[in-house]
């Protein structure tokens, strides 16, 4: 399905339903907005990881302007701003009140950023996977040596070194972008089948090359740094952490978690987690967003 938000048309999928049958009556369901990983990639990336979700809530996935199939849009508006505000748009022209918005690796950059130029929309935000737009390059150097030891380290340091690529999702587009998905990839999960089921769905994955290559972490900083805001959010937030993501370091998201509001804010480390906590430990992360969720529910509409 696609949705017109005036310059740009988005498109977007949902799972499960929002209404479902009890006794003689209905009863509505959280909807969760999904917002995906890259740049570059598509909804693809949360939509494999998130399914078991929707036995619980609706799950709205859609593709970022110029990802996917949505419209491409131009380079000038490939940037925080414009990303959460389209979020922002879409769900207000789908009738979404206070959603609940799931923001997994890059797309919790645009999940903060949407939390916090738009204080007043979430209904909860959901970090997951993410440091929210910060990258520490030594501690991320030092999480891949920890796990695949000097040659991943060495193949991060020259990525860093030629300031090029996207290694958030494994699409580093530098010369040794083979070197890289053969050594530092497999790590992005310590689970078996890791290779095959990320083989599987980057074949499926409509990649936005031109944003991967243009999209630059440094510059995007220097414009707009989520983290400069964040004392405007007033949102509840959970933050899901895999204390071993060698892309999302635990340290760094901890100082980010440690950033915004107290009150509101819910921090929960996955041990033995990496980059791909709802693989790795779906036995803890999705019942933290499954309790967060009903808990903001509940508070927020009487449900």
């Amino acid at each position: 399905m696609r949705i017109s938000l005036g310059d740009v048309s988005l498109w977007f999928d949902v799972s499960g339903p929002s209404v479902i049958p009890q006794g003689d009556t209905t009863v509505e369901r959280p909807v969760l907005v999904a917002v995906h990983g890259g740049p570059g990639l598509d909804h693809s990336t949360v939509k494999s990881a998130l399914e078991p979700l929707a036995e619980d809530f609706q799950i709205l996935y859609f593709d970022l302007r110029g990802h996917g199939r949505s419209d491409q849009s131009s380079a000038e508006f490939w940037n925080l701003r414009t990303w959460a505000d389209d979020l922002r748009q879409l769900c207000d022209a789908l009738g979404l009140r206070k959603p609940v918005v799931l923001g997994s690796s890059f797309g919790g950059d645009v999940a903060l950023t949407y939390a916090a130029l738009f204080p007043d929309h979430p209904g909860c935000v959901i970090l997951a996977n993410t440091t929210g737009g910060r990258r520490d390059r030594q501690r991320v150097i030092e999480a891949f040596g920890r796990l695949g030891g000097d040659e991943a380290a060495a193949v991060i340091q020259r990525i860093f070194a030629g300031d090029a690529g996207d290694t958030e999702n494994g699409q580093a587009e530098f010369n040794g972008q083979a070197e890289f998905n053969r050594v530092c990839y497999p790590l992005y999960s310590g689970t078996p089948g890791w290779a095959e089921e990320s083989r599987q769905w980057m074949a499926r994955t409509v990649r936005s090359t031109d944003v991967a290559t243009s999209y630059d972490y440094e510059r995007e900083n220097r414009i707009f740094d989520p983290w400069g805001v964040l004392n405007a959010i007033s949102c509840p937030m959970l933050v899901l952490a895999g204390e071993d993501d060698p892309i999302c370091p635990l340290p760094v998201v901890e100082e980010l978690a440690s950033r915004l509001p107290a009150e509101n804010t819910r921090l929960v480390r996955l041990p033995g987690a990496r980059h791909t906590i709802f693989r790795d430990r779906p036995d803890l992360a999705f019942p933290a967003v499954r309790n967060f969720v009903s808990q903001i529910w509940e508070s927020q509409s009487g449900h």
